[in-house]
């Protein structure tokens, strides 16, 4: 967790980088148009979270900047990452929101993952700012609140792609808890999928929780929609009362299981600039997210909006990878064979 006002102070008084760098920084990125890559379609979670944020970090890196905006969804970010390793230049002017699949990508290897365009955990995280579980949210007249509701029911769930939490959360609930679920994956983004529970062509979303609370939704707002179950590794403070699928589990050995997945949601919009980015470039950007955490009128707009600021700072990042690559082998293993069993099926 950020300690917003010591960020601010520091970044006041100059202390975050001597000034030889900042002049350096502020010489290489005035006039110039920063892109960020988002994972997520036009109108989603990650699309309103990326905009928000495009909207304030220039301000805060030395020679402000601007920050152009270019949804890029798809395979799982696989396309998005192509992009960035093969396209676009290694200089800092490129930065990129994928979705959070990427960052189990190098313990799981699946089938796909091996055209991965460059080592995930050599990757330089800048941070992400919020931390928000993936959940599980179904129209308003579904009869459901249980696992013993999901298993009495047939549930049709809406995704994106195989590759993605969309398709993988609800099939492990599946297989794992034994429910009546079905999952039809070809949507282009949750907007679409909102958009087709509406029009009662499926029963149920898996998403992280800004695709129903950015830009103050309707859904839930309305009561058209109810989120049943989360899958981070804890309640979430803004889910107080809604169980995790851990919570679910029948075995210590499930609940390990579902507690591994859910560690990526504490980085759920992560921020990151492809391998080879010059220190110091990476640096700044680290600086100048910081201080956008701590802008009082980026808060306040986050808020009106619908989205929380909870930030985790991009070396906080990169020990959480750490932990992801430290994980038993076994479970691991055992999580692989699950995802790939899903899509024989």
């Amino acid at each position: 967790m950020i300690r917003l006002a010591a960020v601010a102070s520091a970044f006041a008084l100059g202390l975050v980088h001597a000034p030889a760098s900042a002049d350096a920084i502020s010489d290489f990125c005035a006039g110039k148009s920063l892109k960020l890559l988002v994972g997520g379609s036009t109108g989603g979670g990650y699309d309103a979270v990326g905009r928000h944020l495009a909207r304030y970090i220039g301000r805060h890196i030395p020679g402000n900047p601007g920050v152009v905006v270019e949804n890029m969804s798809g395979a799982g970010s696989l396309i998005l990452m192509n992009h960035l390793a093969n396209r676009s230049p290694r200089d800092g002017t490129v930065l990129a929101i994928p979705t959070t699949n990427v960052l189990l990508d190098g313990r799981l290897k699946l089938p796909g993952a091996e055209k991965f365009p460059f080592d995930i955990a050599q990757a330089a995280w800048i941070g992400t700012p919020t931390q928000q579980p993936q959940v599980m949210f179904i129209w308003h007249d579904m009869p459901l609140r249980t696992l013993a509701d999901l298993r009495a029911h047939k549930v049709v769930v809406g995704a994106i792609s195989t590759a993605t939490d969309t398709y993988i959360l609800p099939m492990l609930v599946k297989q794992m808890l034994r429910t009546e679920t079905t999952v039809i994956p070809g949507y282009k983004g949750s907007a679409e999928i909102l958009a087709a529970m509406e029009r009662r062509e499926v029963d149920a979303h898996v998403a992280l929780l800004a695709n129903v609370t950015a830009g103050n939704s309707s859904y839930l707002k309305e009561n058209k929609i109810r989120i049943i179950l989360q899958f981070g590794r804890r309640r979430s403070s803004e889910l107080p009362d809604v169980s995790t699928v851990a919570e679910w589990a029948e075995t210590e050995a499930d609940r390990q299981l579902f507690q591994f997945y859910g560690i990526k949601y504490e980085m759920s919009y992560p921020l990151m600039v492809a391998p080879g980015v010059p220190a110091e470039r990476v640096a700044a950007l680290r600086s100048a997210f910081d201080a956008t955490m701590a802008d009082q009128q980026y808060r306040a707009e986050a808020k009106r909006i619908g989205i929380e600021i909870n930030p985790l700072r991009g070396l906080a990042m990169n020990a959480m990878m750490k932990t992801i690559n430290d994980m038993p082998d076994d479970l691991v293993a055992r999580l692989r064979a699950l995802i790939v069993a899903q899509t024989q099926r």
